[in-house]
């Protein structure tokens, strides 16, 4: 799992970084100050697959996607977009229940 932080609000700095959030040795955490990661899925939306129906405007600030998931199987690979996408989301908390349903039919029930 790949978590990908950056600044979307004025308090947000590397520094005060929430670290522990994820403690599983298999998370790995990255800070993202350019934001690239949140502008490129910004940028491609559209061409997620499975789709989501976007109206307008994406539903956040308008410089990079941010507070989103997304759920790609293990055979995954990324040429000029990411192909296994199984599901993706926004924003997470409001979502979590999707989101917790799409890994459990990846991985099985948590123990």
């Amino acid at each position: 799992m790949f978590v990908v932080w950056f600044r979307m609000y004025e308090g947000d700095r590397e520094s005060r970084w929430p670290r522990k959030v994820f403690t599983d040795e298999r998370v790995e955490q990255r800070w993202d100050e350019p934001k690239a990661a949140g502008i490129w899925f910004l940028e491609h939306l559209r061409d997620l697959r499975p789709a989501r129906r976007v109206d307008g405007k994406f539903p956040q600030r308008v410089d990079a996607m941010w507070d989103t998931w997304l759920l790609f199987d293990r055979s995954a690979t990324w040429k000029d977009v990411p192909d296994g996408l199984v599901s993706w989301g926004y924003p997470i908390m409001a979502n979590r229940e999707q989101l917790q349903e799409d890994l459990e039919s990846l991985m099985g029930p948590r123990r």
